[in-house]
């Protein structure tokens, strides 16, 4: 199908594993389309909460599960369904979250600590569904403060937290020195410390 387009759908509860592997083996087997749109308008939210778990930022979380969607589409007729829908889906979902940690790690301007990844991927394989209610409450509120921040403070933390994107390269695209972009993230740091203790984000 040409022209695929991704587009996020409203939170809604998962379905019954029965009719999820129906959805499942007609997307593969059958190319229904309609199916896999339910399946991924069904599973969107919580894998998103899934991967941010792993990758933190709400924008590279929803960019992961669409990547995944969208090759789970275009490979369709390449899968063979030995496993149960939600095994598949979110075991791609971790792995392309792992992927983007891998590139981050050769990207940021200062490394993530090694231990803060394993936090990460050890966390990401438990969670309840109230912990993942409290877990998209808890972003809410970060993704409100990080709002709240001047435009260009905002702007370039976004760059340099979501994009990953060095100081230099930030400074390049903006046409500001170095020194300025270093001084709003210190500013931007230091605002979400106060407000949003427990964020690794800002860690």
């Amino acid at each position: 199908m040409e022209n695929l387009v991704i587009t996020k759908p409203l939170g809604k509860a998962r379905m019954c594993p029965s009719k999820m592997e129906v959805l499942f083996k007609k997307v593969v087997q059958e190319g229904d389309y309609i199916a896999y749109r339910e399946l991924f308008t069904r599973y969107y939210r919580s894998l998103c909460t899934y991967s941010m778990r792993v990758v933190v930022a709400r924008e590279v979380a929803e960019e992961v599960v669409a990547d995944v969607f969208v090759k789970l589409w275009k490979n369709r007729e390449q899968i063979e369904v030995h496993t149960s829908f939600e095994a598949y889906i979110f075991r791609a979902v971790r792995n392309q979250s792992l992927d983007y940690l891998k590139l981050k790690l050769h990207r940021v301007h200062e490394r993530e600590p090694l231990e803060s990844i394993q936090w990460n991927l050890a966390y990401a394989d438990h969670y309840t569904p109230a912990e993942e209610v409290a877990f998209n409450e808890f972003y809410d509120r970060v993704e409100g403060h990080i709002n709240d921040l001047p435009r260009q403070c905002q702007l370039i933390f976004r760059m340099s937290r979501e994009e990953g994107l060095r100081y230099r390269e930030i400074a390049e695209a903006l046409k500001i020195s170095i020194k300025t972009v270093e001084t709003q993230m210190g500013r931007a740091l230091k605002v979400l410390r106060e407000r949003v203790p427990e964020n690794r984000l800002v860690a």
